[in-house]
């Protein structure tokens, strides 16, 4: 086995919380304002409630095929070449990912705090850290989640909690104003990034109780939902749906309108510290996937051979990808939801799922698998 470390179901919750909201709380408030206006809040909860889909399937499957992760059951479930196929798309996936995750982490540095830095520098620094966390393993990303994510969280609920004294509800009206089509519009977006849960069937054979993949992503997924449209709620209900929508990063902005009696104020610093920790975990945790995936699906004995030059293939891509920001929040907001979610997040994991049972109840075949704890 390539993987020798375990993680515990509390663990995997947190690592799947972090890998949904280490971004999505900087850029998906603009896009879902974009398309909802006041009904962002709406938007963000019911996007992020996809991502249960994803697990179910994923966990489902988890279960049909135990012992064994994504890759290994692509050619259980396809035979041999395409199911190699199948694990290369989603190596591909994992690795764009990163790309995308390294160019938002470089872009948000350049544009509100160090506008005079290369891009290249921050996307390869994060990206040696990230490499050297991966090399660690498994087990190591999941203890350091659990230092991080108490930072992230608490920095969170204590920005939004001093903000209240600012918040005006009317912003927040008038309520459903334009029916349900913005609001399903707006929430694509969350729907894309809650999806990202598909990393799971990655590492479930690598818990030490698969059979609670699902409950322990679920507390992610609905933890994340839960502080994802608080923070949303707090950002209308200060600068309304109009500059919430205008600007690229709207919780930055909301961040610096925190004032508290001249004494407690600037919290910029909190922002970019919370973000790229949290950022560090989530890249790490895609990167370890593409990582495994190229090995196992390549046949080699050891992840770690690929690390490094799927490093230098993914800083590459952040910078080669998107000239610039704008066109980066506007892949985010319009390609990356319908892309991601017609392929990787549903269309994928529902054939798995269809052919799975098709070859059960029609052709017989026992792929084993009772629940476990």
């Amino acid at each position: 086995m390539l993987e020798k470390g375990k993680i515990s179901p509390r663990q995997t919750g947190q690592l799947v919380f972090i890998s949904i909201h280490a971004t999505i709380i900087l850029f998906v408030p603009a896009i879902t304002a974009t398309a909802a206006g006041h009904d962002a809040w709406l938007s963000t909860f019911t996007g992020s409630l996809f991502g249960l889909v994803t697990l179910a399937i994923v966990s489902w499957l988890s279960v049909k095929h135990p012992g064994q992760n994504l890759f290994q059951y692509s050619e259980t479930v396809f035979g041999k070449y395409i199911g190699k196929l199948i694990g290369l798309a989603y190596v591909w996936l994992f690795l764009h990912m990163v790309a995308i995750i390294v160019r938002e982490f470089g872009d948000f540095m350049t544009t509100s705090f160090m506008p005079n830095t290369p891009l290249s520098v921050f996307n390869f620094s994060l990206l040696v850290l990230c490499a050297w966390a991966v090399i660690a393993g498994l087990e190591a990303i999941a203890r350091m989640n659990e230092f991080i994510i108490i930072l992230v969280v608490s920095f969170l609920l204590l920005i939004i909690t001093l903000s209240i004294g600012r918040w005006d509800l009317g912003l927040l009206l008038p309520f459903y104003s334009r029916g349900i089509m913005p609001i399903l519009e707006g929430a694509q977006a969350p729907a894309a990034w809650h999806g990202e849960v598909v990393w799971l069937a990655v590492i479930i054979p690598f818990m030490t109780r698969p059979g609670r993949a699902f409950l322990a992503g679920a507390g992610g997924i609905i933890g994340s939902a839960i502080l994802l449209t608080t923070g949303v709620v707090a950002a209308l209900a200060v600068l309304g749906p109009e500059l919430v929508s205008s600007f690229r990063f709207p919780f930055h902005l909301f961040t610096r309108t925190i004032n508290i009696g001249d004494l407690l104020t600037r919290f910029e610093p909190v922002v970019m510290t919370t973000w790229v920790a949290g950022v560090f975990l989530k890249t790490s945790i895609f990167y370890y996937c593409a990582s495994l995936g190229l090995a196992q699906v390549l046949g080699l004995s050891e992840y770690r051979l690929v690390v490094l030059p799927l490093g230098v293939m993914a800083g590459t891509l952040s910078i080669l990808l998107f000239p610039d920001v704008t066109v980066l929040s506007q892949f985010l907001g319009e390609i990356w939801p319908r892309y991601s979610i017609s392929i990787y997040f549903l269309g994928l994991p529902s054939l798995f799922l269809a052919v799975t049972l098709i070859r059960e109840k029609i052709f017989g075949t026992k792929f084993g698998g009772t629940k476990r704890d």
